[in-house]
C-alpha cells in the first residue's frame, strides 16, 4: 500500500540471526533452567561469545529486557518473569542487570556481532507498576475500547500507542537501550497488536539509527481489529509482506514455517523467501523454531516449554539446511545448536558465508526435474555459488562443485570450486 519508505532496518543482506534464549530460562519461583546457576543469562552469553562467533551468527536477539516479576499458573505448571508481561521500563530483568546488558553489547560488538532485543509494545502488567504509573482503567489502556491494533487475549492489558504519554515513554525506553546500552535494533513482538506505523515512527523518532529489526506477524485467522486484515484482506502473504513494507523492517516468514512443519521438501519453495521478487526475499527472516513454536530444554516448572507449533524432529536438520542455504535472513534457535547438538548448523552457516549467499540472492529451481527440493543459489554477483538437494534425486551438480555439508539420506549442500 505504501511506496519505498525510510528508514529501513534490514541489515546488510549477509546476516545470520541467533535467537539467544528460550522459554524455560527464567521463572519467577526460581525453577527455570538457570535456577542452579549463579550467573545471569546475560553473563552466560558473555561467557559463550567465542562459541557464538564460531557458529557464524552476525546478530543475536535477546529476550525482552524490561523487568517482569509476574506469575502464571496452568494446572501443575507455573512460571512468570519471561519478559512478556513486564511491568516497568526497568532494565534490571531476570535475564540480568542493565550493567550486564551494557557489558554484553560491548563484548559482542568486539566480535563484530550486533545485538537486538525483543520489544513488547502491545501489553504491560497493569497491576505491578511502580514507575510510569498509568491509571487503570484509564486513557493509556485499551480496556473497554480499542487501540491501534488487535487485542492480546481479552485486551485488558493492552496499551494505547496513540496516547502521547505511552508513545513518548516507549520512545524514551528505546532510546535508553540504543544510547546507554548501544543495542542495534529490535525484534517486535505480536505485531498485529498495533499498527505498522507505530513501529515505523518509533524507528524514525529514536535518536540512533537502528541496524536490523524484525517483526513477528503470526495471525492466520480473520481478526476484525488486526490492522493488516483491514489493509490487505484475507491473503496471509499480502498481510505479512505488507507489514514489512509499511514498517521498513524484516518480518518472520510464517508461510515458510507452515511448509517446514508439513515435512514435505516439495513445499519448501512456497515460502516468502523464494519469492520471484528480490525485494520481497530481502524483507523476510526465516526460522525453523522459536521460543513459542518449539520446545525448550526441560524445566520442572514448565516441562518442555511452549511447543505450540513445533517442527517434527525428523525434519529439523532438513529445515536448517534449507533456511541456511536460501535467500532471506536465517534465524537459528538457541537450543537446536547449543542444547540439542545439531552440529551441522555450523557447517551450513560457514557454507552460506563462503558462497556469499544474501537475503535477496537469485536462485534456479530444479525441483520439477528432481523432486523434493533442489536448487542452485547465486551469490551477490549473480554467479552460481551453492547447490542444495533435500529429499531429491539431484545427486551431483557437476565436476566444478564440491560437497560442503551433508546429512546422509536427507540433504547435501555443494559449493562451486
Amino acid at each position: 500500500m505504501s511506496n519505498a519508505l525510510e528508514p529501513k532496518t534490514r541489515g546488510n543482506g549477509k546476516d545470520i540471526l541467533l535467537q539467544a534464549f528460550h522459554w524455560n530460562l527464567v521463572k519467577t519461583k526460581g525453577t527455570g533452567t538457570l535456577s542452579q546457576s549463579s550467573d545471569s543469562w546475560y553473563q552466560i552469553l558473555i561467557n559463550r561469545v567465542d562459541d557464538i562467533y564460531e557458529l557464524g551468527a552476525t546478530i543475536i536477539y535477546l529476550p525482552p529486557p524490561w523487568i517482569d516479576d509476574s506469575e502464571w499458573h496452568s494446572g501443575d505448571k507455573h512460571g512468570g518473569g519471561e519478559g512478556y508481561f513486564w511491568r516497568d521500563f526497568d532494565l534490571n530483568s531476570r535475564y540480568g542487570s542493565k550493567a550486564e546488558l551494557i557489558k554484553l553489547v560491548q563484548v559482542f560488538h568486539s566480535k563484530n556481532i550486533k545485538v537486538i532485543v525483543d520489544i513488547v509494545l502491545n501489553h504491560r502488567d497493569r497491576y505491578r507498576m511502580k514507575q510510569d504509573i498509568w491509571e487503570y482503567p484509564g486513557p493509556a489502556w485499551r480496556v473497554g475500547g480499542s487501540d491501534t491494533g488487535g487485542a492480546f487475549f481479552d485486551g485488558s492489558c493492552d496499551l494505547k500507542l496513540d496516547r502521547p504519554e505511552v508513545y513518548t515513554r516507549f520512545k524514551q525506553g528505546l532510546n535508553e537501550l540504543l544510547d546507554d546500552c548501544q543495542v542495534d535494533g529490535w525484534r517486535w513482538d505480536f505485531v498485529w497488536g498495533y499498527h505498522p506505523k507505530d513501529v515505523f515512527n518509533l524507528i524514525k523518532d529514536t535518536e540512533k539509527a537502528e541496524y536490523f529489526s524484525v517483526g513477528e506477524y503470526w495471525q492466520a485467522a480473520s481478526i476484525k481489529d488486526d490492522p493488516m486484515f483491514q489493509r490487505y484482506g484475507s491473503n496471509e502473504r499480502s498481510r505479512i509482506l505488507g507489514w514489512a513494507k509499511e514498517s521498513g523492517c524484516c518480518v518472520f516468514d510464517m508461510l515458510l514455517k507452515k511448509e517446514i512443519n508439513s515435512c514435505n521438501a516439495n513445499y519448501l519453495k512456497y515460502g516468502l523467501n523464494l519469492s520471484h521478487d528480490a525485494s520481497e526475499r530481502e524483507m523476510v527472516a526465516t526460522l525453523v523454531e522459536n521460543h513459542d513454536t518449539g520446545a525448550s530444554p526441560f524445566s520442572t516448572s514448565n516441562g518442555w516449554g511452549q511447543k505450540v507449533w513445533e517442527c517434527p524432529s525428523h525434519f529439523k536438520s532438513r529445515a536448517y539446511a534449507f533456511i541456511l542455504s536460501t535467500p532471506g535472513t536465517p534465524c537459528i534457535y538457541w537450543p537446536d545448536y547449543f542444547d540439542w547438538g545439531l552440529s551441522e548448523i555450523k557447517d551450513l552457516t560457514q557454507a552460506r558465508k563462503q558462497a556469499g549467499i544474501t537475503s535477496s540472492s537469485n536462485w534456479i529451481d530444479l525441483t520439477e526435474r528432481y523432486g523434493g527440493f533442489a536448487a542452485i543459489i547465486k551469490n551477490q554477483s549473480d554467479e552460481e555459488a551453492l547447490a542444495i538437494s533435500i529429499d531429491s534425486n539431484f545427486l551431483n551438480p557437476g565436476d566444478q562443485w564440491k560437497v560442503a555439508a551433508e546429512k546422509k539420506d536427507e540433504w547435501t549442500v555443494w559449493l562451486k570450486k
